[in-house]
């Protein structure tokens, strides 16, 4: 039987499932594939460390070179994470005629363009389903089953340690510390979670989809980006009055222009309220999900298991066998990678439209609601609905939340600035944006 030789570099939890799915299911691959898939070498940093799986010790090594120089390896499975060795990797690798499979999100968003650029020079392929959303084939989708559609809009649940926190905030009524300890504790968030609470992991997912669905190329320190750290139960309870949920997106959409321009697209990580009932508002826990909305098919959502070692470990399998079948049929970029040049550009984070809720803490003396009310519309910023607890003590400070119609994020800042400046103002606004979806 043909085989087709990969390296394995990185031997943690991604890379012990992808080992082991490729163990427990061998005899099903290779009767789908009409080949054997050879695993030639492992790359590890420690020989010593237990591992989930057994594997053959003669294919381990410590050198991530030896990948490179076996001509036996005709696929490189980078799992090793971060930019540094990870790059120098997949580069040599593409550089000497290896095709490539990655998991490595914060690869393709900040060095993808030269990547992608070596692999069409030299022939190759560079396959990244388990990127994305783990074992949800998001990529895939955006790649091959809407290949014939246009993306006009994706909103993204891509973090699952974020959309555990936000669930139990929501459901619990925990503060965020609360909420993030035992997310540790449960193994959903690493020890430093800074990237995911931030919206940093997020930011670095959604660079890698805009590309896909739009063709903008952008880079995580272009997208706007608001971490969940800010929020406090109370914003959970008044979004519940007003018949929303709160989850961190992901949001890319296609803005078409006045008088026929060029198509601008929005690239933003922040909290978002969206409808109760709408079908992100469902996906609790750890699950991630991706709607996308296209001219010809309409809204789709994709939905499931975001990270771990055997749905991302599933969904990096999927693309070797993939890429093996390209070796088999001698038909290498079957599916293009993403154009060299951008067809579109980023929309300024200033121009976004949406709706707003903005949670003021102020002074309960008079005229405090007109004055705000007087400001927003000045600003052209239209008022949806109002709310106000009364407060016991006379002159004593008291949320009013105030939810807009669409306006302008620029004049929204610039209101939300002038209010904060008030003496009768005695905290800083919160301003969380809302979706329809």
């Amino acid at each position: 039987m043909r085989e087709v030789g990969i390296g394995v570099a990185g031997f943690g939890t991604v890379g012990g499932g992808v080992l082991s799915i490729l163990r427990r299911h061998q005899r099903e691959i290779e009767a789908r594939l009409g080949a054997r898939i050879a695993v030639r070498k492992v790359a590890l940093r420690d020989l010593e460390k237990d591992r989930p799986i057994e594997v053959d010790p003669a294919v381990l090594t410590t050198r991530t070179q030896d990948l490179l120089d076996d001509p036996r390896i005709e696929v490189v499975v980078e799992l090793i994470g971060g930019t540094g060795e990870a790059f120098e990797l997949v580069k040599g690798a593409l550089e000497r005629g290896k095709h490539v499979v990655t998991a490595n999100k914060a690869l393709l968003a900040t060095r993808g363009e030269e990547l992608f650029r070596i692999a069409a020079d030299k022939g190759v392929d560079v396959y990244y389903e388990g990127a994305v959303c783990g074992g949800v084939p998001v990529i895939r989708t955006l790649r091959e089953a809407l290949a014939s559609d246009r993306i006009t809009s994706l909103h993204g649940i891509v973090n699952g340690t974020t959309n555990y926190i936000l669930s139990a905030m929501a459901e619990q009524g925990e503060p965020l510390a609360k909420a993030l300890a035992e997310a540790q504790r449960l193994g959903f968030a690493e020890a430093d979670p800074t990237l995911d609470v931030s919206g940093g992991d997020a930011a670095q997912k959604l660079c890698v989809l805009a590309q896909l669905a739009f063709g903008v190329r952008v880079r995580p320190e272009e997208v706007l980006t608001e971490g969940i750290l800010g929020l406090e139960p109370e914003d959970f309870a008044w979004g519940q009055k007003f018949g929303y949920a709160l989850k961190l997106l992901a949001v890319a959409r296609r803005v078409e222009t006045d008088g026929g321009g060029e198509d601008l697209v929005e690239a933003r990580v922040h909290p978002a309220f969206i409808p109760a009932g709408s079908l992100l508002a469902r996906v609790r826990g750890a699950f991630n999900a991706v709607l996308l909305r296209s001219d010809a098919l309409g809204p789709s959502l994709l939905f499931g298991q975001g990270a771990g070692a055997m749905p991302t470990g599933s969904a990096v399998v999927s693309d070797i066998i993939d890429l093996s079948r390209n070796i088999l049929a001698g038909s290498p970029g079957r599916v293009p990678l993403p154009p060299a040049e951008s067809p579109v550009q980023l929309r300024p984070h200033a121009e976004i439209r949406c709706g707003y809720y903005l949670r003021f803490t102020v002074k309960d003396v008079p005229g405090v609601l007109a004055r705000i009310a007087t400001t927003l519309a000045r600003r052209h910023i239209s008022i949806a609905a109002v709310q106000q607890h009364e407060q016991s003590e006379e002159g004593g400070a008291v949320p009013l939340v105030i939810v807009s119609h669409r306006a302008r994020e620029a004049d929204v800042q610039a209101a939300i600035a002038e209010v904060d400046a008030y003496d009768t103002t005695e905290a800083k606004t919160r301003l969380i944006r809302i979706e329809s979806v």
